[in-house]
């Protein structure tokens, strides 16, 4: 019996009469010794009842009951007992026999002689119950409340291991017949989908916190239990201080997260029908990978609330996916399995198999950082990794080892290897030429030193690489963690929902993209580039178009070649092609500054110029307005205050609604003291000098032309002559032979000493001039866009499909 504070009070009054005040003190220490003897031997008495549901299925088969093999020897003793249920719909004797097949094929390690002495017990307290009306529920738990004696502590687990759809009658049968006296503790397990949606996701959450409370409750993420995502956070505390300083827009160009899988869905299509590929690993596993690198570190990474807390914080920064920033593609036999498989493939043809995403993050540390997922069935090579790639700043010169050049792309790389993948061992790698890492103790470093291979684009040689010590396989530690009440390997309520957030409405706006087909394990179709904060395939934009586009009936021979007039071609619908050259622009500034650290853009006049400045406003926040100079191609001999002003137009529609500095802004000067274009006062020779003054050698980074139905271009119209001898770079131009001067404009040999020239054509009407131009050696005053071609600059030409076709 337990000796209680009164007991010991009242021996301690005799204890003096009978034997003196002297042995007081040692018998009280034997009285409390035997106390607390007695209390440690009854509190380690308990007994867990790990039930799965759905205990003969293919989750339990080829993970579960190895892990729960794995629970028993690491926790049994003789005050610390179990007893493992199998629970499935089918009878007892197929279920008896299922189990048995299962427990047989769960072996022990060679050399881990503890497991073979205790493997004879777990088979003998593991057993089938057959768990399909709400009475298997009542008798199964029924047994719990006798098969102990009353000091025992009896926890229960209760592992669903079931389909989503059934969650809610198991867990009203779970709170229904087994939440007794007798029962200390009960926790549900429950495996993704998480919901279909937001809406379905907080439904399931709403019916199961009906039951049970947010700490009975664990979502199993097992990506969260894998060996090396369990070492990101300690990794990233171990090197604190030099990765705090790394991990920021400044210094990371992208972070990939990616999952890919050699299997397919053969036998699972009904599932992957209603799930796809963003709802099964992408809006989960690898949304959770990104919160574990991207989150603030806590000062505590033992603190699990804290880890919480900070993860939550994170979640709530990362933006909506846009459906822009989606790509979707199918594995090309997946249809055809999908015929074996079930009644109705209509949603088959639109099942992704393998995606792409571009996330963003709105906070100071990761702004402007894409961080792109990708996963995929029946791919190239099996692997999951998180790969930090960092901006190269430096220029090799001596000593270098692939000679005197740049650094390789991606020299500095930090890789979190998840599984698989082209290392020996799950683990992480830093390139050399990164930092020395430090490693924490539950990691061990090991050499490599090959050349004759590459790991992420590197010699295994250039990475320092370490591995966990310990390489538990993810449901193990799961069932680990679930036992010892760890919730690193669960998902929590709040954070469920913000992961939706993240994904919901993309998944909804998306659900009728047609996904483009690849070929198994051999998908470079796939390969795709990232357009600003857009991704797109390198293959779109094909040359061939037939039936209807964008709801344009297209004729079956039109065929678009790469190039017009010997320059590159784009054309595309008008929507896409704006897109495209937006794109175009935003590379082109990003290059210029990353070489010059400045960029000159010269925008023509007119109305078509209106929707590209609509895209770059809306589709490239970062955009470098702050070392971009912007100057016009042509103006009208009017007041800046004139409607029919090209400035009033690129200030209302553009600059207005930026960042760029003042002094950045150069519009052409066409009025003086009142005077409109007058000759005398030079306007054209003063726009020539401050050109001369702020642009080196004269040459802009980007040109914009449009051109007129009548083949004019900038402001320079038919008629319109230009001698070799002249060296004027602006100059006032008429729009009528017989007219005025009225505009003022750049000139050919200025134009075409750019680095890029683009010209933008739009509308059916512009078709009859692409016919007379189309011919490359046309080139006369007739058509003054013939004069255009670029020294040693580039020129591409933007041509939307209604002016390519004329209809």
């Amino acid at each position: 019996m337990k000796i209680s504070v009164s007991m010991v009070r009242f021996i301690t009054r005799n204890i003096r009469k009978s034997v003196g005040l002297k042995m007081v003190p040692l018998l009280l220490c034997s009285l409390l010794f035997l106390n607390v003897l007695y209390e440690s031997k009854s509190q380690a008495a308990q007994h867990t009842n790990f039930v799965i549901v759905g205990g003969t299925g293919d989750l339990a088969r080829k993970y579960l009951w190895g892990s729960a093999l794995r629970l028993f020897v690491e926790n049994f003793s003789e005050n610390n007992t179990f007893s493992f249920y199998a629970g499935a719909r089918v009878s007892q004797t197929d279920g008896d026999k299922a189990l048995n097949d299962i427990l047989n094929s769960n072996k022990c390690d060679s050399n881990d002689p503890k497991c073979e002495k205790l493997r004879p017990k777990f088979l003998e307290n593991a057993k089938y119950v057959v768990l399909k009306y709400d009475e298997n529920y009542t008798n199964l738990c029924n047994t719990f409340r006798t098969e102990k004696g009353p000091e025992i502590t009896i926890h229960q687990i209760f592992y669903l291991s079931i389909p989503s759809s059934a969650y809610q009658s198991v867990t009203h049968n779970i709170h229904s017949n087994c939440r007794h006296e007798k029962i200390s503790s009960t926790k549900v397990v429950l495996e993704k989908p998480f919901g279909l949606d937001k809406e379905s996701a907080a439904k399931q959450a709403e019916v199961i916190s009906e039951h049970f409370h947010d700490d009975e409750v664990h979502r199993v993420d097992h990506y969260l239990a894998k060996s090396v995502s369990k070492q990101i956070l300690n990794f990233r505390a171990k090197n604190r201080e030099i990765l705090d300083e790394l991990l920021n827009g400044q210094f990371v160009d992208r972070i990939e997260i990616v999952m890919k899988e050699r299997i397919g869905n053969k036998g699972r299509i009904d599932f992957y029908d209603q799930t796809g590929v963003v709802r099964d690993v992408m809006q989960n596993h690898l949304t959770e990978l990104l919160a574990l690198v991207a989150m603030e570190l806590p000062v505590n990474i033992s603190d699990c609330k804290m880890i919480e807390d900070y993860k939550l914080h994170l979640l709530r920064q990362v933006k909506p996916v846009s459906s822009d920033a989606l790509l979707f593609g199918q594995y090309a036999k997946y249809v055809e399995e999908a015929k074996d498989e079930i009644k109705n493939i209509d949603q088959s043809h639109l099942t992704p198999t393998f995606a792409a995403a571009l996330l963003q993050i709105n906070n100071p540390r990761w702004r402007g950082v894409p961080f792109i997922l990708t996963s995929g069935k029946h791919m190239d090579e099996r692997t999951s990794h998180v790969r930090i790639l960092f901006r190269e700043k430096e220029f090799c010169v001596s000593g270098c080892a692939d000679g005197n050049s740049t650094f390789t792309k991606y020299p500095r790389q930090l890789i979190f290897q998840i599984g698989h993948g082209p290392v020996p061992s799950a683990g992480i790698l830093v390139s050399k030429s990164l930092f020395n890492p430090s490693w924490p103790s539950s990691m061990k470093e090991l050499p490599m030193t090959s050349k004759d291979s590459a790991i992420h684009g590197q010699s295994p040689g250039d990475f320092h690489y370490a591995v966990p010590v310990v390489d538990t396989q993810a449901y193990t530690m799961v069932i680990h963690d679930l036992y010892h009440n760890n919730r690193e390997s669960f998902v929590t309520t709040a954070r469920m929902l913000l992961l939706w957030e993240i994904w919901d409405n993309v998944i909804k706006e998306t659900s009728l993209t047609v996904p483009r087909l690849y070929k198994e394990f051999s998908p470079v179709n796939l390969n795709f580039t990232v357009d600003g904060l857009k991704l797109r395939y390198l293959g779109q934009g094909q040359s061939e178009y037939s039936g209807k586009f964008d709801g344009l009936e297209m004729p079956n021979f039109a065929v678009i070649p790469p190039l017009f007039r010997n320059k590159t071609l784009f054309c595309k619908p008008l929507k896409d092609l704006v897109k495209v050259l937006a794109t175009y622009i935003f590379k082109t500034a990003e290059n210029a500054i990353k070489e010059r650290n400045i960029f000159h853009i010269a925008f023509s006049g007119g109305n078509t110029p209106v929707i590209l400045f609509k895209e770059l406003l809306g589709s490239f926040p970062l955009f470098p307005w702050e070392q971009t100079h912007i100057w016009q191609v042509d103006e009208r001999c009017v007041s800046q205050k004139h409607e029919n002003s090209n400035f009033l137009s690129l200030h209302d529609n553009l600059i207005k609604f930026t960042n760029i500095p003042y002094f950045n802004i150069h519009p052409m000067p066409v009025s003086f003291a009142g005077k409109i274009c007058a000759h005398e006062s030079k306007g054209d020779n003063l726009y020539e000098d401050m050109i001369n003054h702020l642009i080196p050698a004269q040459v802009f980074d980007l040109i914009l032309l449009g051109l007129g139905t009548d083949g004019h271009t900038a402001s320079l119209f038919p008629g319109y002559t230009h001698s070799k001898k002249d060296k004027r770079l602006v100059a006032l131009t008429k729009s009528k032979a017989d007219g005025n001067f009225d505009r003022m404009s750049l000139l050919p040999p200025l134009i075409n000493n750019a680095r890029e020239v683009t010209v933008l054509v739009t509308t059916k009407e512009k078709h009859s001039i692409l016919q007379k131009i189309s011919d490359i050696q046309t080139r006369n005053k007739q058509y003054p866009i013939t004069y255009v071609s670029p020294v040693s600059g580039n020129m591409s030409w933007f041509i939307d499909i209604e002016a390519w076709l004329g209809q």
